[in-house]
């Protein structure tokens, strides 16, 4: 009898009871030890991985991605050929390039240099020197994560390479393959060093004594949707202990928020795609293409998949967007959910996708820099590059206004 109550003592000892941000569920969850991944049984949401990747072997991945970044820089990427002329290009060429072009350069250098070098340099500091970062430094971590978007690059260059083919001769040179293999480096260190691990390291989250028959609202509790941390709020607006962010149990007015930055997104939508994303002058004659001129022009090459992943990307994304946020507002605001783990997929759909459709926007800037450089060809970005950059913003900050355990809210009698 002793050693079954010893037993079980034990076995609540290595529970440890947390709040799922998502669905706002008290879920109880197994030592971390047993090397088991958990997801909330009401919502599915991934509440802890099954095991962290040691942050010594992320430093070590961090420093050879940042070597190859280095490398990469003036070593040349490829080379264009047309009518018996050619011109090489590097990374650092294309700054040169775009220096008249402040959004798309801005765009260029944030998301392929400064945000992965912070990662970067971040991951090693941790891993090598037991860095322990501040708070603005966690809060600058949790921002160049969301907004590194090298993986969407390395498909813009794929795509760039298909159009490119069809154009003039492309020769690839050694920054080429070097700067894919730090693509995939940083895309690792990406996933493994997420920003709920930098929080972690700057304040450890505490234990509270929670029941598992509540949700955690209905217990006090509050989930910072800046950081993750759980802490007791008595009501009206808090401070985050962790991050210094404003918390309440539901944000007011998202509502307004999420609707004018989807009717925003929705206005901008129709002259991103009718007006030319990009202008093609050659031999003196210049032409402009939208987004669905580029398209059939792809497809009538016989680029069928290239076609595809451009109508996605840039068409069916940006519109799904603003159509699933409109529904899910909806549903909330009438109260009429019967399936919200449903809703609950869709939402994440919306977040998971939300960067994709900048794939054009990296394809133009791979163009106009390649094939400026020719003499013969020369591709200038157009309007629509502005607007259609904004429709992709305003969709990203409107997914983040919505607040998921609204759609759960709606069904908590169930």
């Amino acid at each position: 009898m002793q050693d079954h109550e010893r037993d079980n003592s034990a076995l609540r000892a290595a529970v440890k009871t947390v709040v799922c941000p998502c669905c706002d569920s008290v879920v109880e969850l197994p030592d971390a030890s047993e090397g088991l991944q958990c997801r909330c049984p009401v919502c599915g949401a991934l509440l802890r991985p099954a095991r962290e990747v040691p942050l010594s072997h992320i430093a070590v991945m961090a420093f050879s991605a940042l070597l190859m970044l280095v490398c990469s820089l003036n070593i040349p990427f490829m080379s264009v050929g047309a009518a018996g002329v050619s011109a090489s290009m590097s990374l650092a060429t294309i700054i040169s390039v775009l220096s008249q072009e402040h959004l798309l350069l801005g765009i260029f250098v944030l998301v392929t240099f400064v945000f992965p070098i912070y990662l970067l340099a971040i991951a090693m500091l941790t891993g090598f020197f037991a860095f322990r970062p501040g708070r603005m430094a966690a809060k600058l971590y949790s921002v160049c994560h969301r907004f590194t978007m090298i993986d969407v690059f390395v498909l813009g260059v794929a795509v760039s390479l298909v159009k490119l083919t069809q154009l003039a001769d492309v020769s690839f040179h050694a920054g080429f393959f070097i700067a894919m293999f730090f693509s995939c480096i940083l895309i690792w260190c990406w996933l493994r060093f997420r920003p709920a691990r930098i929080w972690e390291l700057y304040r450890t989250q505490q234990d509270l004594q929670l029941d598992s028959g509540a949700r955690g609202s209905d217990q006090g509790i509050v989930v910072c949707r800046s950081c993750g941390l759980m802490y007791r709020h008595q009501g009206g607006e808090s401070s985050c202990p962790r991050c210094g962010a404003k918390n309440r149990f539901r944000q007011r007015m998202w509502g307004q928020r999420t609707a004018a930055l989807i009717l925003a997104a929705a206005v901008l939508f129709l002259p991103s795609n009718l007006y030319p994303i990009m202008f093609t002058d050659y031999m003196g004659s210049e032409t402009g293409s939208n987004i669905v001129e580029g398209v059939i022009s792809l497809w009538d090459m016989g680029s069928w998949f290239v076609a595809s992943v451009v109508v996605l990307a840039s068409l069916f994304i940006p519109a799904f967007k603003i159509l699933a946020v409109s529904y899910l507002m909806i549903c909330v605001k009438k109260g009429s959910i019967t399936h919200p783990r449903l809703l609950s997929v869709l939402y994440r759909i919306v977040e998971f996708i939300g960067k994709w459709s900048m794939i054009d926007v990296f394809v133009v800037i791979i163009m106009s820099t390649a094939v400026r450089m020719g003499g013969l060809l020369t591709i200038s970005p157009g309007m629509a590059i502005v607007t259609f950059c904004l429709v992709v913003m305003l969709t990203m900050f409107a997914a983040s206004e919505f607040d998921e355990r609204l759609i759960w809210d709606n069904c908590a009698h169930d």
